[in-house]
C-alpha cells in the first residue's frame, strides 16, 4: 500500500521540480533579455553576469536534484 502513495508523492516532487526549472530557466532568459536595457541604464554589467552566473548554478542543482527524484522510479 505505500509503494502506491510513495510513487504517487515522487511524481509530485516531480512535477515540483520541474516546474521550478523551468521558472529558473525563464528567470535566466528574462535576465539576459535585459542586459541591453541595463547596460543602457549604467547597471554593470559585470555584476549582472554575476548574478546570472549564480542563477545557472542555482538551475543546475535543481537539475541535479529532479535527476535524483527521477532516481527514485528505477
Amino acid at each position: 500500500m505505500h509503494d502506491g502513495r510513495d510513487r504517487t508523492e515522487s511524481f509530485l516532487k516531480l512535477a515540483q521540480a520541474d516546474s521550478r526549472i523551468e521558472e529558473a530557466e525563464r528567470n535566466i532568459r528574462d535576465v539576459e533579455a535585459l542586459l541591453p536595457q541595463l547596460s543602457q541604464r549604467g547597471y554593470s554589467i559585470v555584476d549582472v553576469e554575476g548574478q546570472l552566473d549564480l542563477m545557472s548554478e542555482a538551475l543546475h542543482h535543481l537539475k541535479e536534484q529532479r535527476r535524483l527524484i527521477e532516481g527514485t522510479f528505477h
